[in-house]
């Protein structure tokens, strides 16, 4: 294993179920807890808004069922564990790509063997993606008249604009209608960090990080308006690892 956190996403509305799964999370390691979701259309909203490494899921939910999530999600870059005390649902979940399916309840140690497993997906999908990602240059965005190449050094921030983002580069900005999650999957991450629900910035741009005493950090870039953007509280740990600082 490497030493790489990972993000995950309880989707969970049963009040003991969603705190024994916190506290197993909390024993892992390699896990960071970054999102709470009590029902399935809540679900959904955070994994539209933010990129989750790992997802453990409950079935029954309100509003949204988990399997329609996974329906819904399953083709994307994150790995589902179903968590549930219906067995059922099994053969369509792995057929729609589930890394396990856990049987309430399930101990510690069933846990951490479905987490292992998840962690070998990740690191192999974390090594092919930064793979090809190297062998790319440059970003292609689509407007409503072209087609843009922009060469990843010319990217300094990419801020979200409601259902679409702006490319913010030396030259220009631009926008596309891709939201900023799907932006983030395109680029190389070690060249590029969500600091903030809103924004993507390139590390090479970044010249100080400020913590206010009110306990919120920004940084600022190196370019021709010396930009200075908020970073997110759940954020800041990943960039000042980043930052080595």
């Amino acid at each position: 294993m490497d030493s790489s956190t990972y993000s995950v996403l309880i989707i969970e509305d049963e009040y003991p179920a969603r705190m024994l799964m916190m506290d197993y999370i909390m024993n892992c390691s390699e896990l960071k807890l970054a999102g709470i979701a009590e029902s399935g259309d809540k679900a959904l909203h955070l994994l539209q808004e933010k990129q989750f490494d790992l997802v453990f899921m409950d079935i029954n939910l309100p509003a949204v069922n988990g399997m329609d999530i996974l329906r819904k999600e399953h083709n994307k870059s994150t790995f589902f564990i179903i968590t549930t005390a219906y067995s059922e649902h099994a053969v369509e979940a792995f057929d729609l790509d589930a890394t396990d399916y856990l049987l309430k309840p399930f101990s510690f140690e069933r846990f951490r063997k479905s987490v292992d497993k998840a962690l070998r997906f990740l690191q192999e999908s974390k090594q092919i993606k930064n793979s090809s990602k190297e062998k790319l240059t440059n970003l292609k965005i689509q407007s409503d008249s072209a087609v843009f190449l922009l060469p990843f050094q010319d990217i300094q921030f990419i801020s979200a604009n409601n259902k679409s983002c702006v490319i913010h580069t030396s030259q220009k900005d631009y926008e596309t209608a891709k939201l900023l999650k799907e932006i983030e999957e395109k680029l190389p991450s070690t060249q590029f960090i969500r600091i903030h629900k809103g924004f993507l910035v390139n590390l090479d741009y970044v010249t100080s990080l400020r913590y206010d005493k009110g306990g919120s950090y920004t940084i600022q870039l190196k370019n021709e308006d010396e930009t200075t953007l908020p970073v997110g509280r759940s954020f800041a740990q990943n960039l000042k690892e980043a930052l080595k600082l």
